[in-house]
């Protein structure tokens, strides 16, 4: 009787952390990001899209990879990949709208091509002209190319 309670119990830990499995690697490479191993928490994280993409939390994990890439590796260029991603390939998430607000941002205010940002902010406009960021977007759209300090006076 006791192996029996024995050999149940290590099946219900079995069975209780493969359920888990498909979160594990989110949550390693969110352990490994605030560890600052910023390299495997990008491995881990592009290989869950890659693995996963139909899962819906495929949109959310491409908006992280989208802001280590501009915030901590200052690559904006890359940062816009991931988050073009999302617009194509989840228009319906809820990360979409703000991806697309995003990759205006981006190339107004880091890589300064005002053409590309006029249309990205447009195309905001357009699809969302509802949203919490549209104010900005106009803002934004109004002031292409005018620096901080000509905004103040």
């Amino acid at each position: 009787m006791k192996n029996k309670v024995l050999f149940l119990t290590l099946l219900m830990l079995l069975f209780g952390c493969s359920r888990n499995s498909k979160l594990d690697p989110l949550k390693k490479a969110e352990d490994e990001h605030q560890k600052g191993n910023i390299k495997r928490a990008i491995e881990i994280y592009t290989e869950f899209v890659r693995a996963n993409p139909q899962n819906p939390r495929a949109p959310e994990v491409l908006f992280k990879l989208a802001q280590i890439y501009l915030n901590e590796l200052k690559m904006p260029t890359k940062s816009t990949e991931f988050f073009n991603k999302i617009v194509e390939d989840y228009p319906k998430s809820k990360e979409a709208m703000k991806a697309l607000f995003m990759i205006g941002f981006i190339y107004a205010n880091e890589l300064n091509d005002y053409e590309k940002a006029k249309i990205y902010y447009q195309k905001f406009l357009d699809l969302y002209p509802n949203s919490e960021l549209a104010v900005s977007a106009k803002f934004e759209l109004e002031n292409l190319g005018r620096k901080p300090e000509e905004l103040v006076k």
